[in-house]
């Protein structure tokens, strides 16, 4: 009788949480995931298909305050990033100038925007990606702990189980 009582609140909780819109809970856990792990930038960003482009759905820079959104990174022009967080459902470079997987879009993308870490996780329906949880640090070279991983992990899968079909753009 108490599991099934449970049940029934777990529901109702799920259903309250699934009226929040995409936008709205991407910018709170943009802004928690930031405040939880001290880091510079947290953002949300979604697989179009093919796999073949991320898409920034809401980034915030913890810095300056701001949130921002529609930065597009192309698998073409980082096919190491894409291999490494598809197959390993994660990236974590400490120094993205010396990690093979985010190397390739130092240029373009980290040294633009003044970024030095990066801890990225993977979010799945029906395991097949959908989208990535971004991390980065610009203070300085982060080594990411074990806390840190499990945290943002949690955070993925927690995120892929309530919102995995409102996501996909």
């Amino acid at each position: 009788m108490a599991a099934k009582k449970q049940m029934e609140r777990t529901r109702a909780l799920l259903a309250k949480v699934r009226q929040v819109s995409t936008q709205d809970y991407f910018q709170a856990l943009c802004l928690d995931t930031s405040g939880d792990l001290d880091v510079d930038q947290t953002s949300v960003w979604t697989f179009d298909a093919n796999l073949q482009k991320v898409e920034c759905q809401c980034g915030y820079d913890a810095l300056t305050e701001k949130f921002s959104r529609h930065q597009v990174l192309r698998q073409q022009d980082c096919p190491r990033y894409f291999r490494a967080i598809v197959e390993e459902n994660y990236v974590c470079a400490p120094d993205v100038a010396d990690h093979l997987a985010t190397r390739e879009f130092l240029e373009s993308y980290f040294k633009p925007n003044g970024i030095v870490s990066l801890l990225d996780f993977i979010m799945h329906e029906d395991a097949v990606p959908f989208g990535i949880i971004c991390c980065e640090n610009r203070r300085g070279i982060r080594q990411w702990s074990d806390a840190d991983r499990n945290y943002l992990r949690s955070i993925a899968t927690l995120t892929s189980f309530l919102f995995l079909p409102a996501a996909r753009v």
